[in-house]
């Protein structure tokens, strides 16, 4: 079943509020009582209660805590590195909202791939309005399908895969390259999902970042000189083994 939505308009890239989610979070406590803690005493220092049931609901909680115990505590050792913690959040963000995942695996990557530089709010326009002739999604009005595709621009500026001023109907295709850290807690992430170690070079997740499959062999190849995992490969074969089986201990080879 799709899960492609509008929730986009709703919640977006929110980097520092996640950063800040996840400064405040204290893991002595169960995921509720802490959710309880941000909400009463809105320790994100939100404007209002409707923020922070947006942010919460359509953001920090399937992405972060829905996930099980393991994302936040990988998120808090790649707290101190910017790039890390940034390329983390957007693959737990592509990972709960379907839509972002696929504009950017799909017609993100193929105009990078044609050298394209730049794109407009009128070409997310047009492709959303492809999905939905495809039944793929609703048939929004136009005023929303507008707001989903400034959404979907400004998310993706702000995760680093297109520039150009905030409120611009145009955004230069200007990716800025995947950190070794955030490359480790994205493959883990996906070992953890059961992926083998084909399908996790070949994996369109890596489209996201618009790298193409000789790029994720050479990432991989730099997170090996790292001690996180132990890579092989000859001829179409290949092997990854991990230094552990703990995300923390994984991310904390190489933060």
């Amino acid at each position: 079943m799709t899960r492609l939505s509008s929730n986009i308009v709703k919640a977006g890239a929110l980097i520092d509020d996640t950063l800040r989610f996840v400064e405040v979070w204290d893991p002595g406590l169960s995921p509720e009582a802490n959710l309880e803690r941000v909400v009463d005493s809105n320790l994100l220092g939100l404007p209002s209660q409707k923020r922070i049931y947006d942010t919460l609901t359509y953001a920090l909680r399937p992405r972060y805590v829905d996930p099980g115990p393991v994302v936040i505590p990988g998120l808090t050792v790649l707290s101190g590195n910017g790039a890390a913690f940034r390329d983390a959040c957007y693959f737990e963000t592509t990972r709960v909202d379907q839509l972002l995942a696929r504009f950017a695996e799909g017609p993100l990557f193929e105009w990078h791939e044609q050298g394209r530089l730049a794109i407009s709010a009128e070409d997310v326009v047009d492709w959303i309005g492809k999905q939905a002739a495809n039944g793929e999604l609703p048939d929004w009005s136009d005023s929303l399908t507008r707001r989903v595709g400034q959404g979907l621009l400004s998310t993706l500026r702000d995760f680093g895969m297109l520039a150009g001023a905030t409120r611009s109907q145009r955004k230069d295709i200007n990716p800025r390259p995947l950190s070794i850290p955030g490359f480790a807690y994205v493959a883990f992430r996906l070992h953890q999902e059961g992926m083998s170690s084909r399908a996790l070079l070949t994996s369109k997740v890596w489209r996201r970042w618009l790298l193409d499959e000789s790029q994720v062999l050479g990432m991989l190849h730099r997170a090996h000189g790292t001690g996180a995992l132990a890579f092989e490969s000859a001829g179409t074969a290949i092997r990854i083994d991990w230094s552990s089986e703990s995300l923390v201990e994984v991310v904390r080879a190489v933060a």
